[in-house]
């Protein structure tokens, strides 16, 4: 039998709710289209920018470079002959050294220099690296979890807290926004391409040992971490010079208010 109800015309209703879904999927994408247009402008301002500029090209390196060799970590583990309770005291002791250090680079970030809690951080993170690649045991593993303790857990911490300081006022809202938002996406781009990276190291370079293949993959977060180090090191008096402005913007600000 025909089915006479799909001759029929659809009626204004079901039109009108047909044209709504099209025009709220239309809208949700012109949303999403403009939003990633003015976070690419973000980035680009962001990494122009004289105060936190370098910072945010270390923060994005070290981002990409850290998740691409978060996969094999434990593989890498397993290959030195640790087991799971091993493993986990290695993430004891740098869950311990962030309780402990962590308020004391908070200290630092207040009082002293934001861009100190951020190069010390760095450091951390970079030598913390180095020892994990070069590790031959468990006791090896548990120096760099001890070294990562020191402060490398909290650089992205530090860094956003400074990035935040020094942002416009206008704008650190979306700063911050932006901020989370490269890390997110780049810590997702950096396990995606981990897959590349181990083809390329076995088709291009021939390296078909799977240690040695974990240790380069580790050499992907130690690199990010010492370049980071070393550029922000080199730059230390423009830091020092944007941090002595602000200081006496802030004093000034203070007298004016005390005088009113």
């Amino acid at each position: 039998e025909e089915d006479t109800e799909a001759l029929l015309p659809p009626s204004p209703m079901t039109s009108a709710r047909d044209a709504g879904r099209r025009g709220g999927l239309w809208t949700v994408l012109q949303i999403g289209k403009e939003a990633c247009k003015e976070h690419a402008a973000l980035a680009y301002s962001l990494a122009k920018d004289e105060a936190i500029g370098s910072i945010m090209v270390a923060v994005w390196l070290v981002t990409l470079g850290g998740n691409m060799h978060n996969p094999v970590l434990s593989f890498f583990y397993l290959g030195l002959g640790m087991k799971a309770e091993a493993i986990g005291w290695a993430g004891v002791i740098t869950t311990l050294g962030q309780l402990v250090f962590g308020p004391i680079y908070g200290y630092i970030l207040d009082r002293h220099s934001a861009y100190l809690a951020v190069v010390l951080s760095l450091f951390s993170c970079g030598f913390a690296c180095l020892a994990r690649g070069l590790a031959t045991s468990a006791e090896a593993v548990y120096l760099a979890a001890a070294i990562m303790s020191l402060g490398g857990m909290t650089f992205e911490t530090m860094a956003l807290a400074t990035v935040s300081r020094y942002a416009p006022p206008h704008r650190r809202a979306m700063v911050v926004a932006g901020f989370l938002l490269q890390v997110k996406l780049l810590g997702i781009l950096g396990r995606a391409l981990y897959p590349a990276w181990n083809a390329l190291v076995i088709d291009v370079f021939h390296v078909y040992d799977d240690m040695t293949r974990y240790r380069l993959a580790i050499g992907l977060c130690i690199t990010p971490c010492l370049v980071g180090f070393a550029g922000l090191s080199m730059q230390w008096r423009t830091f020092k010079r944007i941090e002595d402005k602000a200081r006496s913007e802030q004093s000034s600000d203070g007298e004016s208010a005390a005088v009113e």
